[in-house]
């Protein structure tokens, strides 16, 4: 279990999966269960799904549009065997014929496909380019 967690102990190392408590357990008082507010991020969906090269387009006008970002929270970060990380983040994805949109809770995203954003309260849709 090479580079996977504590040796000496065979327990996987776990590092970056749950969010950090936002005040610290004080002796003598009762422990608070409230932890890291969630993280507002964009969602890159045009880098979650990835079409083959060549692969022929079958327009779907009823279908999700995967095209731009999207607003969304991110709760925790998960590390992959290999090394990667992924953030478990909750967010929505647009329906290309206007149906209200399709919300997820706690998906994996690559990290490549999230970046930083500033609170947005109305949630607004965001296309890039």
């Amino acid at each position: 279990m090479s580079g996977a967690g504590d040796e000496s102990s065979g327990v996987a190392r776990t590092e970056g999966t749950s969010p950090r408590p936002l005040y610290p357990q004080v002796q003598g008082h009762f422990a608070r269960t409230v932890v890291e507010a969630p993280k507002p991020v964009w969602v890159r969906l045009d880098a979650i799904v990835i079409r083959d090269p060549g692969t022929p387009r079958h327009v779907n006008g009823a279908g999700l549009d995967m095209t731009g970002e999207r607003p969304g929270l991110l709760t925790h970060w998960v590390p992959t065997y290999a090394g990667e990380w992924l953030g478990r983040v909750t967010y929505s994805i647009g329906y290309a014929d206007g149906r209200p949109d399709l919300q997820l809770t706690d998906q994996l995203v690559p990290a490549y496909a999230l970046r930083p954003r500033a609170a947005d309260p109305a949630g607004r849709r965001h296309s890039s380019g």
